[in-house]
């Protein structure tokens, strides 16, 4: 099984609790024994300062380079490769520190957070580099102070996240109304609760009060994708793990997330990852578990 670490299992002074860490990189104490897979049950941004690295989320490879920004959700699974390398900052805290202070509606217009399934990392140029350090600076003097104001903390992390959302969403098609942008993270947090259900799309429309043409309507605005393809996406994410973690006979695992048959996931997965699923998970167990 994959390990899911606490924000308490990375001992630190620069934190808040254990809903809140801003440590620089090189500094981070690892739990005893860390492995590799894992996952986190918090959010964690890493900005690459200094050092070059591969960085595998979800079993996807990504090249990381000086003045990169990774971001990384709840539940994902990431592997970094030679960590001892790299020079930077950890911020880390949890969607409950965010709501402690501010309304749901504006932690969801975060879609970043959540779009690191599909973008989880950004190449910042000097302008921005110089931006978040405006922000970061002040962040590490209140962690610095023996009394810390949470309110203090938590508005300056809003601050910086909501200036990387600007960072990653500069497109007209991602700056859509807030309404919009409300429903789309809505949508998504439904997806990561039901898509092991087969469930058709007129359920998730009713969840949210609208129409299923409406919903098809806003996600393909704010995605490119169909509300469908969102939903089978997630599906496919939870599959790839499963193949490579789990025993069970690939025809289980199509059952289990809800496909329709299994030569229909057997589709939807080739297409999505170019080879068919015993022959990822052949090459998965390869290159993780073999080692």
């Amino acid at each position: 099984m994959i390990p899911t670490y606490k924000m308490e299992d990375f001992p630190s002074h620069k934190t808040l609790a254990h809903f809140f860490r801003l440590e620089r990189f090189e500094d981070l104490s690892w739990p005893k024994d860390l492995q590799w897979p894992h996952k986190h049950d918090f959010y964690e941004i890493i900005w690459v300062t200094e050092g070059t690295f591969t960085h595998t989320i979800d079993y996807h490879d990504i090249f990381i380079q000086t003045g990169t920004l990774l971001i990384t959700a709840p539940g994902q699974i990431h592997l970094l490769h030679t960590p001892e390398k790299v020079k930077g900052y950890s911020i880390a805290f949890t969607e409950q520190f965010l709501l402690a202070h501010h309304t749901q509606e504006s932690v969801f217009e975060l879609t970043f957070l959540e779009d690191s399934f599909t973008k989880p990392y950004l190449c910042l140029d000097e302008s921005m580099q110089q931006e978040l350090r405006a922000i970061i600076d002040p962040l590490t003097a209140e962690l610095d102070r023996p009394v810390k104001v949470p309110l203090i903390i938590n508005g300056l992390l809003f601050v910086l996240l909501n200036r990387i959302q600007r960072f990653m969403h500069n497109d007209p098609v991602a700056l859509k109304d807030t309404f919009q942008v409300v429903l789309l993270k809505r949508f998504k947090k439904l997806i990561a609760q039901h898509y092991r259900e087969a469930t058709p799309l007129t359920f998730y429309a009713d969840k949210l009060h609208i129409s299923a043409n409406y919903l098809n309507k806003i996600v393909r605005q704010l995605t490119g994708k169909t509300a469908g393809e969102m939903i089978r996406d997630r599906g496919l994410i939870e599959a790839k793990r499963m193949l490579v973690y789990c025993n069970l006979p690939i025809g289980d695992i199509s059952d289990q997330l809800g496909f329709k048959d299994f030569s229909y996931f057997s589709r939807q997965f080739k297409k999505q990852e170019g080879v068919s699923p015993a022959a990822y998970r052949k090459r998965m167990h390869e290159k993780y578990l073999n080692r």
